[in-house]
């Protein structure tokens, strides 16, 4: 049985049309979980929804890339995260307040759920990873290996660990773009 599967057989809290989630694909609390249109999940992605996770339309999120740490997720509309990115939600708190570990009974944990927004037109090259309580802005790029630790301004282009900008990147053909893709679709009930 391999290939794409039609994203309603997961309980998504609500499902647009044309979402294509593979095979080997592992959600969890999917009921905490919106989708939009046009979504692509490829294989060996686990997204953990138990914080809850908005992903927007037009988006793909490539293999074996983790949404996880039970923390809040907003990924906006066009944004694509490329192969092996890790966006952490949430996370141990190391400062010897709590011991460590799923083992461990919760309150003997110290657990910090954050927020991550990954903003519209937002781009994550391979293996990025994003810690919690950040926000990648409008049209920003992170470069492949980057490591995000605080905010990212919007369309600059990023590299790093930490990232730091680099450069602008131009937003105006960017957004043109967009509007004439969602122009040339269909409205709701007509067909295609």
């Amino acid at each position: 049985m391999n290939g794409p599967f039609d994203g309603r057989r997961f309980a998504f809290a609500t499902c647009g049309d044309d979402v294509t989630i593979y095979e080997w694909v592992r959600v969890l609390a999917p009921e905490r979980i919106e989708c939009g249109d046009h979504v692509i999940v490829d294989d060996f992605v686990f997204i953990d929804g138990k914080g809850g996770i908005r992903i927007g339309s037009y988006i793909h999120i490539a293999g074996f890339t983790s949404l996880i740490g039970g923390g809040r997720l907003e990924l906006g509309d066009f944004c694509g995260l490329s192969a092996g990115c890790r966006i952490v939600s949430g996370t141990e708190v190391i400062d010897g307040s709590g011991l460590t570990g799923p083992p461990i009974p919760p309150h003997l944990r110290t657990i910090h759920r954050g927020y991550v927004t990954i903003g519209e037109h937002a781009f994550l090259g391979t293996n990025v990873v994003v810690h919690p309580d950040v926000t990648i802005g409008e049209g920003a790029v992170v470069g492949s290996g980057s490591l995000v630790t605080r905010d990212i301004e919007p369309w600059t282009v990023n590299v790093g660990t930490p990232a730091r900008p680099i450069k602008e990147r131009p937003r105006e053909t960017v957004l043109r773009l967009a509007e004439e893709l969602r122009a040339s679709e269909p409205a709701p009930g007509e067909p295609a």
